[in-house]
């Protein structure tokens, strides 16, 4: 199988996944931790405003914020849960999405989006990564175990942290792994944009560190 024909297979793959998450994501309301981060997302790229959820870094925030300024939203500031409130994101977020005027079903169906695609991104360089280890049998089998694998089915739809967790522990161990084979200037910049960019997906990848 040339290598040409093996990325198209894979691609085909992934583009089932993508379908899977986008057409089973489309009429879902929005979970707990949306509630949460969605609010926190459009605040952080449209007022540069990072009070909300400071709990975890802003990268998939930022991600999922950005289809959002090209919607005309409200965003209410002066609720008691977005001057007062030290941990109120959760109220902040049920007034942004159900009692601000705007469309609900549109905010999540854009703000999800990234977070997909970050799914497909990560099940690519999977396979990539371990077609160069094993070859491209096993790679399809990785393949195919990640893209019908129910558990990133689940949380490669909503914008919650858990998607970008599993990418930046990958991207970080990977590029390590690689750079210890062959420690060149190129592959320690790379692996330390990995680690770097784990950092800004969840604080506790800092177990990378180790």
């Amino acid at each position: 199988m040339t290598k040409n024909f093996s990325n198209f297979i894979a691609l085909l793959m992934l583009g089932l996944m993508f379908a899977l998450l986008f057409v089973s994501a489309w009429n879902d309301s929005a979970i707990m931790d949306e509630l949460a981060h969605l609010p926190a997302a459009y605040s952080y790229v449209k007022l540069k405003d990072m009070r909300l959820n400071p709990e975890h870094p802003p990268l998939i925030k930022d991600l999922a914020g950005l289809p959002l300024l090209f919607l005309n939203l409200k965003f209410p500031t002066d609720t008691p849960y977005w001057k007062d409130g030290v941990n109120e994101q959760w109220a902040q977020g049920a007034v942004f999405l159900y009692e601000s005027g705007n469309d609900p079903d549109k905010i999540l169906r854009l703000a999800r989006l990234p977070v997909m695609l970050l799914a497909i991104l990560f099940g690519w360089l999977l396979f990539l990564w371990v077609r160069s280890l094993y070859g491209s049998k096993v790679a399809f089998l990785t393949l195919f175990f990640y893209v019908l694998s129910p558990t990133f089915l689940a949380h490669s739809r909503y914008v919650t942290t858990d998607l970008g967790a599993a990418f930046g522990f990958f991207i970080g161990i990977a590029s390590f792994l690689r750079f210890l084979e062959r420690q060149t200037i190129k592959r320690f910049i790379v692996a330390a944009l990995a680690f770097g960019v784990a950092q800004l997906l969840k604080f506790s990848l800092f177990l990378l560190v180790p």
